[in-house]
């Protein structure tokens, strides 16, 4: 992992399988932003999220456990996080997920993950 290159950080729980979030991954990439993964004992989402967003130059932290993508910024307390959305609801929603990450890098409309 090369913390001087400017990613978002996504945290994720030793139980999740690579599968469950390849359309969170596909929704960041899709929007151009780099991203990277590391596993981790932690089951809070809300921690992983926080750690992740204090890693990453970017700012921005993705923790993914217990079904859960919460998404959050460096600047926001590890209790309230920016956004949180279930994991696996649909394919669309979980890209979504990713792609509001990447786009509060770029500061751009977020899309409405519970349209789909």
């Amino acid at each position: 992992m090369n913390r001087d290159r400017p990613t978002i950080r996504l945290r994720l729980n030793d139980d999740i399988p690579d599968a469950r979030i390849a359309e969170v991954l596909h929704g960041v990439e899709e929007e151009g932003v780099p991203i990277e993964v590391s596993r981790h004992a932690e089951r809070n989402p809300l921690v992983l999220a926080h750690d992740a967003s204090l890693e990453s130059r970017l700012g921005i932290g993705i923790g993914i456990s217990l079904d859960f993508v919460v998404i959050t910024t460096e600047k926001l307390p590890a209790g309230h996080p920016y956004l949180v959305e279930n994991l696996n609801r649909a394919e669309a929603s979980d890209r979504a997920a990713g792609a509001n990450a990447a786009r509060l890098v770029k500061r751009m409309p977020l899309t409405d993950p519970t349209a789909v």
